[in-house]
């Protein structure tokens, strides 16, 4: 069966759809604007990167990288921020993969998920230090942007991590 490619259209559906199962529907649809009134914001004026900057998203890993690919919830944050994954075309929501193909790939970004003992410190630490990434323009760079764990799966909290990987993109 195919699979649509997610989007933040499908967090607003999920609370629309919430809101009409709880009998709020007009705080859901109040709720529901406001997001898409936030999301237009992000993406108004210039940015110092080219249109639509290649990011990669870094959850964990050291031998292979634990990433995203096109129907997991960062890959929308990426885009609803005038962003591309790098990685859009693994037909996967989350999976290890090679770090070849990041080196081979050059992300102007690079996403970092923090969370429990994989926080972003060390993982930024290791991008740094590792002869293996010195190319990568993120890493030469200095471009890293980090989201919680809460911000990176799907929920209302997605909206300020547009806001964060757009900025990111700005700097």
């Amino acid at each position: 069966m195919q699979k649509s490619k997610i989007n933040m259209d499908d967090t607003h559906a999920v609370l629309t759809n919430l809101g009409r199962i709880f009998g709020v529907e007009d705080k859901a649809a109040t709720l529901v604007d406001g997001y898409r009134k936030d999301l237009a914001n992000p993406l108004a004026g210039p940015s110092s990167l080219a249109a639509a900057a290649r990011m990669f998203l870094y959850d964990s890993g050291e031998d292979a990288v634990f990433t995203v690919g096109r129907y997991a919830m960062p890959t929308a944050i990426i885009e609803a921020a005038g962003g591309v994954n790098i990685m859009d075309d693994l037909e996967k929501s989350w999976a290890k993969i090679a770090w070849e193909a990041v080196i081979d790939r050059d992300p102007k970004i690079v996403v970092i998920v923090n969370y429990g003992d994989a926080t972003a410190e060390p993982k930024i630490a290791f991008l740094k230090g590792n002869p293996a990434f010195a190319d990568i323009d993120a890493v030469t760079n200095d471009r890293f942007v980090v989201l919680e764990y809460g911000e990176a799966t799907f929920g209302p909290r997605n909206i300020a991590a547009v806001a964060k990987v757009a900025n990111a993109s700005r700097a």
